[in-house]
């Protein structure tokens, strides 16, 4: 189910609030790259952790400065610095530090505690490049109260984005070889969130909950669009603003792996590559102030239940379809989330009975911009995953006092077939 009325409604909220901290994807522009190219955090990110149109550039681009930028850097970096270059090493240990803290409040809670404060997370990240020929990003979770909790419940809406059956520990680890052999393919190799939504799911300004449309799950069944695989991933940025991907997802138990693809294009705005488009001063455009992304993916594959030797029976053939549009506007950002699922057996039974699926998630954000640094926003999800129709609304606050700092508050209405939930919810998270 999306949202359970009592307990598990706590354990969701709170559980997923170290979601803004895990992975890289999208939001990858963490201290140890503001450190490294001694740039501020803005360069890449609008209000921590959500990326902006350079810092997607970055990521694309394997963690490299793209575009002029990166050539600049590299001769600066020689003059001083010959060792680095001769080595290949970068100059300074790229480690950086992430921790959150939150706060619940459910009127409903079925232990009485309404009011709940924690110390949710604290997580070791690093990321980088050698010779700006192999990009890498890693990140650890040093202590994460209550995830193994959450992460073992198996309604859609307390899936922590850490899938059942990987170590809460290792979230991410994984190697990028930029333009691979000459050619404009980059290749990934190890546990990554396998590229399917034009987000990552800590690529938002409110990670906490993630979209339904990305993170639900059907039954049994431990797969989610956003959770962390063993895989290899091919992409490619062709020209400046078309982007494609392909991979294949290695799972125990069986003798088959999944696939998946990906393919997005971008029109206006800074270009993927980095390069800001050029803008007539004697004539405007709409185009001077608009940008829109529009992205489709698909997913196969298949799981199981494990028996005592280890091997998957009972076999579960599922597959996801979505398409998304990202739309920003001078101040105004819009994103919307299509996703829909087949699985033939996803309670593992003897019987199969299979379930089709759709979510849908509306988002909407406005960067009142400095000196406020606030951000009002506002999210609507809509789940059906064989339980009925589950509907949620969120209004929120999102405040940067720092560029490395994030206060949000937000407010959660729900309605289930169960009945209806309401929740709010602060949280603080800060990286150094």
């Amino acid at each position: 189910m999306f949202l359970r009325k009592h307990t598990s409604a706590v354990m969701f909220f709170l559980g997923i609030s170290l979601a803004p901290l895990l992975v890289p994807g999208h939001a990858d522009a963490i201290p140890a790259f503001s450190r490294q190219h001694k740039t501020e955090c803005s360069t890449c990110h609008t209000i921590y952790p959500e990326l902006n149109e350079f810092g997607d550039a970055f990521l694309k681009n394997g963690y490299v400065w793209p575009h002029k930028k990166g050539e600049a850097s590299k001769g600066t970096e020689a003059a001083g610095n010959e060792w680095a270059v001769i080595s290949g090493l970068p100059q300074q240990i790229p480690i950086s530090l992430t921790a959150s803290a939150d706060l619940a409040y459910d009127e409903d809670a079925a232990d009485g505690n309404k009011l709940d404060l924690s110390a949710r997370s604290i997580t070791l990240q690093a990321g980088g490049s050698f010779r700006d020929l192999v990009g890498f990003f890693a990140t650890y979770n040093l202590y994460s109260q209550g995830m193994q909790r959450a992460s073992i419940l198996t309604t859609p809406a307390e899936n922590t984005n850490v899938p059942p059956g990987n170590s809460p520990d290792l979230d991410e680890l994984f190697l990028v070889w930029r333009q691979a052999a000459g050619t404009p393919v980059n290749v990934k190799v190890g546990r990554f969130e396998p590229k399917l939504s034009l987000w990552k799911k800590s690529n938002r300004i409110l990670p906490v909950p993630s979209y339904a449309s990305t993170t639900y799950r059907v039954g049994f069944s431990p797969f989610s669009s956003d959770a962390t695989e063993d895989g290899v991933e091919l992409n490619a940025l062709l020209g400046n603003r078309l982007f494609v991907a392909a991979g294949v997802v290695d799972r125990n138990g069986q003798d088959r792996e999944d696939g998946y693809g990906h393919i997005s294009y971008k029109i206006g705005g800074t270009d993927l590559k980095g390069q800001e488009p050029e803008v007539d001063l004697e004539h405007d455009s709409i185009w001077d102030f608009l940008s829109v992304t529009l992205g489709g993916f698909g997913y196969w594959g298949q799981n199981g239940e494990f028996d005592g030797d280890g091997i998957a029976r009972n076999l579960n053939n599922f597959r996801r379809i979505g398409a998304e549009a990202d739309i920003l506007y001078k101040r105004l950002h819009l994103k919307g989330s299509g996703s829909f699922g087949r699985d033939s057996n996803p309670y593992f039974s003897l019987f199969a009975t299979s379930v089709d699926s759709r979510a849908y998630t509306l988002e909407g954000e406005y960067y009142l911009g400095a000196p406020v640094n606030l951000v009002p926003l506002v999210r609507y999800e809509y789940l059906n995953a064989g339980y009925g129709a589950i509907k949620r609304f969120t209004p929120a606050l999102a405040y940067a006092p720092l560029q490395n700092l994030r206060l949000s508050l937000e407010y959660t209405h729900s309605i289930a077939p169960e009945g209806t939930g309401n929740i709010a919810f602060a949280s603080i998270a800060f990286s150094l």
